[in-house]
């Protein structure tokens, strides 16, 4: 079996930040596959929050009413399967049948002692009705009402199972056939995922293939999204999936398994198209959050290529559960790699600042807000001096980093560039003029972007900046890039005339 280590102690959602680092070794993936190895890791999820918030799959829906014509929870446990005929032919034995009809006279919130009193013959009758009945209305009374259990026992309900792992009644397994029956509706595919996701919250453990098999449906399903197509199932049945991914990810072998078939790209497609849907945009943060939980793979999450679309969301979203899960996020990676310096280049700083102006309920983000505008603040502080961004330019290999999107930089420095004979003035010129060569080689597009964005600067910050730029005749080379194929260039370019205009 797969290890789990989701047994250990869980402190409150998301309280707990920063898990130490951990040292996996990674199996290498068959391929088209996911498969994670035998092998165990020490500290996999070790400090990391409760399970997300499965209740809020119905209640944070945009409409409540379109939420619960999707579950339908009160009709589907309104109609009790005739578990006499499921013993008549033979798909259930005697005791199951007799626990099964006590059960059912039994409202939801008394079943959950009746399945403390006999966990054996709890764990035995359901798994007997998913494993060995195809009836789909059997079978999704059992689901709907398991995921009912899971959210109103809390802990109590799918630890339960952990009694039937490995056998043949194995639940994970079980529930495993049910996601990847091609033949189940969205309604039963994404009861069984939230069953599946309280399993994994539960710790049990999974058999290798099952594993493999649940991630393979998980990349399937994305894929849709990720190829720019409308996804092929209901809102509620895809928050589900993600709500079965989070449960995968809460094993450290299945993370880096997850990372090493280029999980994120599944993932990113989402936050930049589902922008709309905040319980969608929380579950991918979420989802994301966990994978900043192994050491061994976040540096490959503070990258720009992630952390811009997290941004992105931050100042388009009003919705603080998605906010706070963010936050957390790049709590976590902050002091990773060069994740100061994109949260920078991307706008965070002011971003942040903003934030701190606002009144916020949890209390979490605000320490999140300050945590992260004094890191980032102290490495611009640290980045922006003029004699690092002389060297910068001097070499051609112009980088978007802190120093320039710093308005204390330009702010402070701005004269300086008007020093030596306009030295950095007339190089930023130079390297936005059409046909310039750096070392022999075409300017690159990103450098180009970068130089005329800092022209657009120089002209904003100093009081004649506009004055020198005509004087170096710079105008007509910047409305040469308007109509760049590049669009970080012609966006540039564009954005430098309009200062010239207003300046």
């Amino acid at each position: 079996f797969l290890p789990s280590l989701c047994d250990l102690p869980h402190a409150p959602f998301p309280r707990v930040r920063f898990a130490p680092p951990v040292t996996v070794d990674p199996s290498p993936l068959l391929p088209n596959s996911w498969q994670t190895s035998h092998a165990s890791s020490n500290a996999a999820g070790e400090g990391m929050g409760d399970f997300g918030d499965r209740q809020a799959l119905l209640e944070e829906s945009e409409t409540y009413g379109s939420a619960e014509s999707f579950w339908n929870t009160k009709e589907i446990r309104g109609r009790k399967p005739n578990w006499q005929s499921l013993r008549d032919a033979k798909r259930i034995d005697d005791s199951s049948y007799e626990w099964l009809t006590r059960f059912c006279r039994e409202p939801l919130h008394t079943q959950l002692a009746i399945c403390s009193e006999d966990s054996t013959k709890f764990c035995q009758s359901f798994l007997s009705v998913l494993r060995d009945v195809s009836q789909q209305e059997s079978l999704l009374y059992v689901t709907t009402t398991l995921d009912e259990l899971m959210k109103e026992g809390n802990r109590e309900a799918a630890p339960m199972f952990k009694q039937a792992e490995g056998t043949a009644f194995d639940p994970i397994s079980i529930v495993t056939t049910l996601i990847t029956d091609k033949d189940n509706d969205d309604l039963l595919l994404a009861r069984s995922c939230n069953v599946a996701g309280g399993l994994f919250q539960a710790g049990l453990k999974a058999p290798a293939e099952s594993v493999t098999k649940l991630m393979d449906f998980v990349r399937r399903e994305t894929e849709w999204v990720q190829k720019g197509s409308e996804c092929r199932r209901k809102t509620h049945c895809f928050l589900a999936i993600l709500n079965l991914l989070a449960g995968l990810l809460r094993e450290n072998s299945r993370r880096v398994a997850f990372m090493n078939a280029n999980g994120t790209k599944m993932l990113l497609p989402l936050l930049q198209r589902q922008t709309n849907n905040p319980q969608l945009l929380y579950q991918v943060c979420y989802c994301l959050w966990l994978l900043t939980y192994c050491g061994e793979i976040r540096p490959k999450l503070a990258e720009m290529a992630i952390v811009a679309p997290l941004v992105h969301v931050l100042k388009g979203t009003q919705k603080e559960k998605v906010i706070r899960m963010i936050l957390a996020l790049f709590v976590n990676l902050i002091d990773t790699a060069d994740m100061k310096g994109i949260l920078s280049v991307c706008g965070a700083q002011r971003l942040l600042d903003s934030m701190k102006q606002r009144s916020w309920s949890d209390e979490d983000i605000t320490t999140d807000i300050d945590t992260l505008a004094n890191k980032v603040a102290h490495n611009v502080e640290a980045m922006s001096t003029f004699d690092e961004y002389s060297k910068e330019v001097l070499s051609g290999e112009l980088e978007w980093t802190p120093i320039h999107k710093s308005p204390a930089f330009w702010e402070k420095n701005v004269h300086k560039f008007v020093e030596k004979d306009m030295q950095i003035l007339r190089v930023l010129i130079q390297l936005i003029t059409p046909g310039a060569q750096v070392d022999g080689a075409r300017v690159q597009d990103k450098v180009l972007a970068i130089a005329l964005h800092d022209v657009g600067e120089f002209v904003r910050a100093h009081p004649a900046g506009k004055k020198y730029i005509n004087s170096l005749e710079a105008k007509r080379h910047i409305m040469t890039h308007l109509t760049s194929s590049a669009p970080q260039v012609s966006k540039e370019a564009l954005t430098c005339v309009q200062k010239l205009m207003v300046h």
